[in-house]
Protein backbone atom coordinates (compact mmCIF):
# COMPACT_ATOMS: atom_id res chain seq x y z
CA UNK A 1 0.00 0.00 0.00
CA UNK A 2 1.28 3.19 -1.19
CA UNK A 3 1.06 4.94 2.56
CA UNK A 4 2.78 2.23 4.43
CA UNK A 5 5.50 2.11 1.73
CA UNK A 6 6.35 5.71 1.83
CA UNK A 7 5.88 6.65 5.45
CA UNK A 8 8.07 3.52 6.44
CA UNK A 9 10.48 4.87 4.07
CA UNK A 10 10.38 8.20 5.54
CA UNK A 11 10.60 7.11 8.62
CA UNK A 12 13.08 4.29 8.08
CA UNK A 13 15.36 7.16 6.69
CA UNK A 14 14.74 9.62 9.15
CA UNK A 15 15.98 6.70 11.52
CA UNK A 16 19.10 5.41 9.84
CA UNK A 17 20.02 9.24 9.53
CA UNK A 18 20.18 9.36 13.35
CA UNK A 19 23.50 7.05 12.76
CA UNK A 20 25.60 9.54 11.19
CA UNK A 21 23.45 12.90 11.32
CA UNK A 22 24.09 16.17 12.81
CA UNK A 23 26.46 16.54 16.01
CA UNK A 24 23.43 17.33 18.21
CA UNK A 25 21.23 13.79 17.13
CA UNK A 26 21.91 10.77 19.00
CA UNK A 27 22.69 7.78 17.44
CA UNK A 28 19.62 4.79 18.29
CA UNK A 29 20.88 2.15 15.28
CA UNK A 30 17.60 0.93 13.96
CA UNK A 31 14.89 1.61 11.32
CA UNK A 32 11.30 0.47 11.11
CA UNK A 33 8.10 0.34 9.03
CA UNK A 34 5.02 1.42 10.18
CA UNK A 35 1.29 0.52 9.15
CA UNK A 36 -1.23 3.69 9.33
CA UNK A 37 -4.77 3.84 9.30
CA UNK A 38 -5.35 4.65 5.48
CA UNK A 39 -3.35 5.85 2.62
CA UNK A 40 -3.20 9.51 3.61
CA UNK A 41 -3.22 9.13 7.40
CA UNK A 42 -0.49 9.70 9.71
CA UNK A 43 -2.49 7.54 12.47
CA UNK A 44 -0.41 4.84 13.18
CA UNK A 45 -1.45 1.17 13.88
CA UNK A 46 1.87 -0.71 14.27
CA UNK A 47 5.38 0.21 13.86
CA UNK A 48 7.51 -3.07 13.93
CA UNK A 49 11.38 -2.89 13.76
CA UNK A 50 12.81 -3.73 10.09
CA UNK A 51 16.32 -3.53 10.96
CA UNK A 52 19.14 -3.21 13.54
CA UNK A 53 22.22 -2.35 13.15
CA UNK A 54 25.14 -4.51 14.62
CA UNK A 55 27.23 -3.04 17.62
CA UNK A 56 24.52 -0.04 17.67
CA UNK A 57 22.52 1.04 21.15
CA UNK A 58 19.66 -0.55 19.83
CA UNK A 59 21.16 -3.87 19.41
CA UNK A 60 23.67 -3.47 23.10
CA UNK A 61 19.82 -2.61 24.68
CA UNK A 62 18.12 -5.59 23.02
CA UNK A 63 16.10 -4.35 19.95
CA UNK A 64 15.51 -6.89 17.06
CA UNK A 65 14.29 -7.06 13.86
CA UNK A 66 10.42 -8.08 13.99
CA UNK A 67 9.96 -6.40 17.37
CA UNK A 68 7.06 -4.50 17.47
CA UNK A 69 7.14 -1.14 19.30
CA UNK A 70 3.64 -0.68 21.75
CA UNK A 71 5.54 1.87 23.30
CA UNK A 72 8.25 4.79 23.06
CA UNK A 73 9.28 7.54 25.26
CA UNK A 74 5.98 6.43 27.68
CA UNK A 75 3.76 7.14 24.59
CA UNK A 76 1.61 4.45 23.62
CA UNK A 77 1.90 3.79 19.58
CA UNK A 78 -0.84 2.69 18.47
CA UNK A 79 -3.24 5.94 17.71
CA UNK A 80 -0.52 8.23 18.13
CA UNK A 81 0.77 10.88 15.12
CA UNK A 82 3.35 9.45 12.99
CA UNK A 83 4.64 13.17 13.16
CA UNK A 84 5.27 13.00 16.93
CA UNK A 85 6.98 9.50 16.62
CA UNK A 86 9.47 11.17 14.14
CA UNK A 87 9.84 14.14 16.74
CA UNK A 88 10.37 11.74 19.67
CA UNK A 89 12.89 9.99 17.77
CA UNK A 90 14.16 12.80 16.15
CA UNK A 91 15.15 14.78 19.51
CA UNK A 92 17.07 11.94 20.79
CA UNK A 93 20.37 13.81 22.41
CA UNK A 94 23.76 11.74 22.58
CA UNK A 95 23.70 9.95 25.96
CA UNK A 96 19.94 10.29 26.52
CA UNK A 97 17.80 7.31 27.24
CA UNK A 98 14.79 6.17 25.35
CA UNK A 99 12.53 3.39 26.59
CA UNK A 100 10.70 1.27 24.64
CA UNK A 101 7.69 -1.89 24.88
CA UNK A 102 7.82 -4.52 22.31
CA UNK A 103 5.86 -7.01 21.36
CA UNK A 104 8.10 -9.85 20.40
CA UNK A 105 6.75 -13.62 20.03
CA UNK A 106 3.71 -12.61 21.99
CA UNK A 107 5.23 -11.45 25.27
CA UNK A 108 6.07 -8.08 26.15
CA UNK A 109 9.77 -7.07 26.50
CA UNK A 110 10.70 -3.44 28.14
CA UNK A 111 14.07 -1.78 27.02
CA UNK A 112 15.99 0.79 27.23
CA UNK A 113 18.44 2.37 24.43
CA UNK A 114 21.34 4.95 25.77
CA UNK A 115 21.96 6.84 22.71
CA UNK A 116 25.16 7.06 21.30
CA UNK A 117 27.25 10.38 19.90
CA UNK A 118 27.30 10.48 16.02
CA UNK A 119 30.27 9.18 14.08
Amino acid sequence: MFSRTFISLLLAACLMALSGAALAKGRLGFAVQVATDGMFSSTLQEVKVSSVRPDSPAEHAGLRAGDIITDLGGKHIAGSNGNALKKTLGDVKPGERLKLVVLRAGKVVALEILAGADQ
